[in-house]
């Protein structure tokens, strides 16, 4: 496992193909736009799409759902193909890399697949969990590294969530290793994924690091240094393609 502190940049840009970013729980592709927008510069065509609910409404929606539409997102996607994960995002990544095969897969402050830390013993999380049109301090709260006119931005996006899927991915769900590359990228002051677990997965996943200091759990996507991370992830792929 390596650290990727600092990164090098690639004087040589790879061939663009495919990245498809799967969002968290409660967001939807919107939460990509800064990193969209860096992606798309460089050539790569871009799939950040909003998760859907089951037809038989959102408390029916299971991890299944969700994971269909990320496959069907990657089906006959231009290569090199780019799989990007963040929370609940980075489970759903991870597990239709399975069927996707891409050639890289980044997670960012991902849940944890089963078997790499104990399950949580909390209480079971209700049919719907609550989010849109929430306080606006919970949204604070949330982006303490993001600037106001961001938060605003984000606090009006959020999203109710089924409860199925994150019971589901408290229990754990069983994935197989990918044998791409793995970028996790772990955020110092995330308090929703602890980094300790985060730097589990990475061992687990016997994957590449990049610690991301003084950056909550969206920080990454949605922090003042969205774009920065943003360039150092596509650093890291164009580094990978150009080694193969």
């Amino acid at each position: 496992m390596g650290i990727l502190i600092p990164l090098i940049l690639c004087a040589v840009n790879a061939n663009p193909g495919t990245a498809i970013m799967v969002h968290g729980a409660g967001g939807g592709g919107w939460e990509y736009d800064f990193w969209a927008k860096e992606f798309r510069a460089k050539g790569w065509k871009v799939v950040a799409g909003d998760l859907k609910p089951s037809p038989k409404g959102l408390a029916k929606t299971a991890f299944k759902d969700y994971l269909g539409q990320v496959e069907a997102w990657g089906k006959n996607a231009k290569r090199p193909l780019v799989l990007v994960g963040a929370s609940m995002g980075g489970a759903l990544a991870l597990k239709a890399s399975e069927n996707l095969k891409p050639d890289s897969l980044i997670l960012i402050n991902s849940v944890l697949p089963k078997g790499v830390v104990k399950p949580s013993d909390s209480k079971p999380y209700p049919p719907i969990i609550k989010w849109a049109n929430g306080p606006l301090k919970d949204t604070e709260d949330a982006m303490p590294d993001s600037d106001r006119k961001t938060i605003l931005w984000a606090w009006k996006k959020w999203r109710d969530e089924s409860g199925c899927v994150l019971n589901e991915l408290k229990k754990g769900v069983a994935v197989a290793r990918p044998s791409c590359p793995v970028l996790v990228l772990i955020s110092e002051q995330d308090t929703d994924i602890p980094p300790a677990h985060s730097e589990k997965l990475a061992k687990y996943l016997q994957a590449n690091t990049l610690l991301l200091k003084k950056a909550s759990h969206v920080g990454p996507l949605m922090g003042t240094k969205a774009k920065e991370t943003a360039g150092l992830a596509l650093s890291w792929i164009e580094m990978n393609l150009m080694s193969k």
